[in-house]
């Protein structure tokens, strides 16, 4: 069904051109790309500030972290992307370096019949960001992030620059309340090239202790100008080196709506941490899935 939206969007590459000024592939980035079931708001694990730039935090007494993460999809979507990320920190505050791309493959060009003619069709996006956050409180991060994205849909390709900004705000209330907001993809100079994303998320302990051993919940939503909502509620537990969390997420897109199941484990083990996640996809198709790998230096 995927293939089919984007094929037929590729092959008219000069109507794009006339109906519209976006970058192309933006839709290639509503994936949870680098998160394992994590919110995007508050998703620190991998710790790239992709989604939101006060998560790229170093905890405190790290110098450097390295995140590599992959997601790929069944044939039927074709989507594959991966995310690379160092980060390290000097005079207290954290800087950056991410790159994000993700590709659909299996594109062809068909003309009055189904039988394909020449080379598929290319559509993919790349995505650099370089991130600063740093602790303004000691209960809150802020963080900025300056992008650019490129896409390319057939002989289409241009480029725009975008500044988010984010927060994090943890330790609030005896209940341990995390909140966090951002934006994503926000284009300071007002060209509508790019579709704008706000993402808010917030959750606190309902048990345990300290951060080794609790079990949390919470709730988190984003929305996209031109595609829709997304709303996520969720529960993580971890105890010891073990961390797992899900919930049920719930998309709103062209005016369609669909539940369905995301869910993930990280294991955390002398400096890394590793994470696979599943998340379900709509109309009986193939789930997808995410894998990441964190390194932290100190």
């Amino acid at each position: 069904m995927w293939r089919i939206a984007f094929a037929s969007l590729a092959a008219m590459p000069l109507v794009v051109r006339a109906q519209s000024r976006d970058i192309p592939g933006r839709d290639l980035l509503t994936f949870p790309l680098g998160l394992t079931a994590e919110p995007a708001a508050l998703g620190m694990q991998s710790g790239t500030g992709l989604w939101n730039p006060a998560t790229a935090i170093l905890p405190e007494g790290a110098r450097w972290r390295l995140t590599a993460a992959a997601m790929n999809t069944s044939d039927d979507i074709g989507v594959t992307a991966q995310l690379g990320s160092v980060t390290g920190t000097w005079r207290q505050t954290t800087i950056g370096l991410s790159v994000a791309r993700a590709v659909v493959g299996g594109l062809v060009r068909t003309d009055a019949d189904p039988l394909s003619i020449g080379q598929e069709i290319p559509y993919s996006t790349l995505l650099v960001s370089a991130v600063v956050a740093r602790h303004i409180s000691p209960r809150l991060v802020a963080g900025i992030a300056i992008r650019s994205r490129t896409g390319q849909i057939d002989n289409v390709t241009r480029t725009g620059t975008s500044v988010d900004f984010g927060m994090v705000a943890d330790h609030l209330t005896p209940l341990d309340v995390r909140v966090g907001a951002s934006t994503f993809l926000f284009d300071p100079l007002g060209t509508n090239r790019e579709r704008a994303s706000w993402l808010l998320g917030a959750d606190a302990r309902v048990a345990g202790a300290d951060t080794a051993r609790t079990v949390r919940a919470g709730y988190s939503m984003m929305g996209t100008r031109g595609f829709g909502t997304e709303q996520y509620l969720f529960a993580a537990a971890r105890w010891g080196a073990f961390e797992a969390r899900g919930g049920p997420l719930r998309t709103e897109i062209y005016g369609a709506a669909n539940t369905r199941l995301r869910l993930g484990v990280s294991v955390h083990y002398a400096g890394y941490t590793v994470g696979v996640a599943r998340e379900e996809n709509a109309n009986g198709l193939a789930p997808m899935y995410h894998f990441s790998i964190t390194s932290v230096i100190r």
